[in-house]
This record gives C-alpha cells, structure tokens and sequence, in this order.
C-alpha cells in the first residue's frame, strides 16, 4: 500500500517529484537546521519549573541510595541513572541526551514514514517542528518529552509493518516487539497507555482479532512481570498513585475541593481544547504571536474540522495517516480530559506535536486536492512555507549568544532573574559552606540540591496548621538546621513585589511567639534577595 495517495493536482505534483528527488539532501538539512538551532538555543540551566531537577535527582537517589522513581514515570529517571552512574551530575551532558534523543527522533520519523505518506507531507511536517523554538526548547531539557518522542515511533513501525502486510499470516514477534514499545512508553509517561487503546482501535477498525488479542496478553504480561520484579526488589505496593491520583480531583492541590463530575470532565475537554488548539498549536507553529495568550473558539473548531475531514479521507485512502489520526485522537483526548485547565502548559502536547501537525495538513492537502483549484493549492503552499518562516524567525529572536556563551564558559546563573540567580547562589553557597550535618528547608529543594552539588535539601511546600509550636516541632524533628527564604517570583516575567511565600509565612507565623528563632547567617543579593536563617531552638525552649 505504498504511496496510494499522491496528489492529482499539478501544483502539487510538481512539489512531490522535486520532493522525491532531493529527498536525502532535504532530511539532512532539516536535521543540520535542527542540530544548529538546538546549540543556539541551547538552556544549560535548569528551569524553573522544576521537573526537570526532580528526574535528575530521582537519577541520583536511584543510584546512590537504590530509591525506585515512583511518583512520575519511571524510565525517563532509570535512563538519566545510567548517565548519572557513569558521569557524575554533570547537567549539560544530562541535556545532551535530550537533544540526541531528539535528533534520533527526527530520522526515526522520516524512515517510518517515508514512501507511505507523500514527501511534500512528510517535509512539510518535520521542517515546521524541527525550526520551532517550542520543540526545539525540549532538546536541551531533562524532561521526559524527549525519551518518549523517540520511544513512540516503533508504535507507528510495528503497526505500519501491520498494515504492509496483508496476508492473514502473522507473526508474534513484531507484536511481542510492540508490546514492549506500548508498555515502556506508559512507563515514561502514564498518557502513554494510549497507545494502546489507539492500537486497539485501529486493530477494531481492520478487523484484527488475533493480533488484538496477543497484542493485550502481551502488554498485561509485560507490565505484571515489571511490577512483580519491582515489588520483589522495592516492596512499595503494586502501583504508584504518584501524579495520577490527583487527575480526578477538581484541584490538585485543593483536595477538599472534591471530586471532578461529568460535566466538569465535559468542560476539561472543552476548555483544554481552545487552550492547548487555539492558543498553544497556533504558537508552536507561527501562526499566532507568542505575546497573545487568548483563547479561540471558532479556531480550535476549525482545527476539529481538518482533523477529522483528514481522518476520513485517511479512512479511505491512506491506512498510515488514519492510524496516526486515531493516535492524536486518543492522546489528547486523554490529556484534555483528565489534565486541570490550570496546568496549561504547552509541554503536555509536545510529544504528539509533529503527528498533530501532520494530520491537520493532511486535511489541508486533502482540502486543496478536493478543490481541483491550482491557486487554492498554491495558498496551502504558501501557508506552509508562511509557518516555516515564522517559527525560523522566531526561533531566531530567541537566541542569547552572550548568555549561551556565559553558561558555556561555566557561568550557568547567566539568564536567570535576580529572584532565581539569588536562591541558586545561596544553595551553591550553602553545598560549599555549611556543614555536612547541615540540613537547610528550601521552597524549591531538588533545584537547590543540583546547584549544591549534591546536598540534600528539605521541602518544604504548604503547610495544614497556624500553629508555631506545631510548625517548629516539625523543623525540629526532621533535624532542620537552617532555612533558606528567597524572593521568587509569583509572575516570573514581572517583579513587582509579590513572591511565592510559603516559607516567608512560614516563618513569619514561628517568629511571632519566637522571634529570637531565627538568626539571619548570610544574604545573597540586594534586590529579589535570599536569606540564609540558622535556626535557633534553644531560643524558643522546644521540647521542654
């Protein structure tokens, strides 16, 4: 079933053939392009967000300490583990493996894909997402989006492989191979459990019933033999609640919020719809300026209806392009529907990105074909190289030679805000100053554990109770022996004065019966400063 689906139309059939012909040289260069933005935009440092030092150091505590990586998935941490084991924490090398990973992923899809979908498609696709500074961002982070990015396309091998055969031979190799595919994607990323169900469905729409059969055997055989080894070796319970638990609630961190209901999950959909279509596609492709945050209605509508017009000419004409359709379909329809619409994050559709775009301009070829119009052909084309243009301009505009060339040369506080440069200097401060004994509570503690080379941190994150006694025996039983208070930013873009102040309340309620608790020991920075408290038991007689 190979190549079934070229354009008739001649504006079209012109592009193809050229396609056809230099398609060697245009995968290269969409990979040098790829290469060489992803050095320019290269982020040694560690975001703020978080996540990305928490995989690091669940990395650490794997290998120092044998710690299992529950909470988010475990194989993005196991995989960091083998780096961190032989290396050391060494951050920029953790980050080279992203943009490897990556570029890996890029080849991976155009062999995948190639001489089953038209050349023009397939271009189109991988040049648009590998010039966007959106995706390219996660070639040199220690997120997940990477390892699954690349882990996902031998979903789409092992299935294409299906579809290339006809016969009603099969074999179980490829499936047991699929299989594992399936199990360890979920294993990065719990959203990748819908693979699986788009597998399925696909195998329902083909009438494969033997392969769906070994295909779910395999997979539950697969994932009870890992939990088994893991309870044999951990013994911390069969599955991890971990991030997932908190999916069904209204609030993730307003619990007594209550549970979500039907309607509400009706209105995630809805609203994840307009954020991650309207907002979020349009940014990553250029066709929305980065600086409007607003949502759009008759947009996110619009991208339904190419979808689905692409998933039904798919349906008749392409079996690769329909599979990839019901991929995306049942992807986003998990992370639209279980995902709070207060998380808006971009990063959560990251890893679907080139096959969501694929499929939308699948719908627009298909648009334009159906047209029989040379101008209309012509307008898609020119939408296409529009989008590329715009996301190599701004991919451009986000280059920062001189702090690239500072974190480079082993400044890696260069790009950081005062509010960011000052807390990270005093964990630094704290790795080289302080004691070992020393055990300091920090808002932020895995990103102060890296910049302290290692040294442990307690988090401190909300607090249940008003109660100083209470707030101060906590500190004393966990042998708190300083605190670190710092000015973070509640808008990171914006100092106008408000910072997260968890630990500033903290304290604050603690030094109204105790005021003599805390001794400021050092401070880092004059504005958005941090603040390096001992902690003074004896001065408030605890425990007696």
């Amino acid at each position: 079933m190979k190549l079934k689906d070229r354009s008739a139309g001649d504006v079209f059939s012109v592009v193809e053939a050229w396609c056809s012909r230099h398609h060697q040289i245009l995968i290269g260069s969409i990979m040098v392009l790829f290469s060489i933005f992803s050095l320019l935009l290269f982020n040694l440092r560690v975001s703020e967000g978080g996540d990305d030092s928490t995989y690091i150091i669940r990395a650490v505590n794997f290998i120092n300490n044998g710690t299992y990586p529950s909470f988010q998935g475990p194989l993005y941490p196991l995989f960091l583990s083998l780096l961190v084991g032989l290396f050391g924490i060494k951050l920029g090398l953790l980050k080279l493996s992203s943009f490897v990973l990556m570029l890996v992923g890029i080849w991976c899809t155009f062999r995948v894909f190639k001489e089953r979908i038209n050349y023009t498609l397939l271009f189109s696709t991988l040049l648009i997402s590998s010039l966007s500074s959106f995706y390219i961002y996660f070639s040199s982070q220690t997120y997940s989006e990477a390892l699954f990015i690349l882990i996902q396309i031998p979903v789409f091998a092992f299935v294409f492989r299906l579809i290339d055969d006809a016969s009603d031979q099969w074999a179980w190799k490829p499936l047991i191979l699929l299989s594992l595919t399936i199990v360890a994607g979920y294993l990065t990323r719990t959203v990748g459990v819908g693979a699986l169900i788009a597998v399925l469905l696909f195998m329902t729409i083909s009438k494969r019933w033997k392969e769906m059969g070994v295909l779910l055997i395999s997979c539950a055989g697969i994932l009870f033999l890992f939990i088994l080894i893991k309870q044999a070796i951990w013994s911390n319970g069969w599955f991890d609640g971990g991030q997932a638990s908190t999916l069904l609630y209204k609030h993730p961190y307003q619990l007594d919020q209550g549970k979500e209901t039907l309607s509400g999950f009706i209105s995630r959909f809805i609203d994840n719809s307009n954020l991650y279509l309207s907002k979020h596609f349009l940014h990553m492709i250029g066709l929305k300026d980065v600086a409007v945050k607003s949502t759009n209605g008759l947009i996110t509508l619009v991208l339904y209806v190419l979808f689905l017009g692409g998933s039904y000419r798919a349906f008749k004409r392409n079996k690769y392009i329909l599979f990839t359709a019901i991929y995306v379909a049942t992807m986003l329809g998990i992370t639209f529907i279980v995902l709070q619409k207060l998380w808006d994050q971009y990063r959560l559709i990251v890893p679907f990105f080139s096959m969501m775009l694929l499929v939308v301009l699948y719908g627009l070829f298909q648009l334009a074909e159906i047209s029989k119009s040379k101008m209309v052909q012509r307008l898609v084309l020119g939408l296409v190289l529009f989008s590329a243009g715009s996301v190599f301009s701004h991919s451009v505009s986000e280059v920062d030679l001189l702090t690239l060339r500072k974190n480079l040369r082993g400044d890696l506080y260069e790009g950081y805000t005062d509010d960011w440069r000052n807390y990270l200097s005093m964990a630094e401060y704290v790795g080289k100053e302080l004691p070992e004994q020393a055990y300091v509570a920090v808002r932020k503690p895995n990103m102060a554990r890296i910049y302290a080379n290692g040294k442990k941190f307690y988090g401190i994150y909300r607090y249940d109770t008003d109660d100083p006694d209470e707030l101060l025996k906590r500190l004393k039983e966990r042998q708190v022996s300083h605190v670190i208070m710092a000015s973070l930013r509640k808008n990171p873009a914006i100092n106008n004065g408000q910072t997260i102040n968890t630990i500033q309340r903290y304290l604050y309620i603690i030094s109204q019966k105790y005021p003599l608790v805390f001794k400021l020991e050092h401070q880092i920075g004059t504005s958005e400063p941090a603040y390096l408290f001992r902690v003074d038991y004896d001065a408030a007689k605890i425990g007696e």
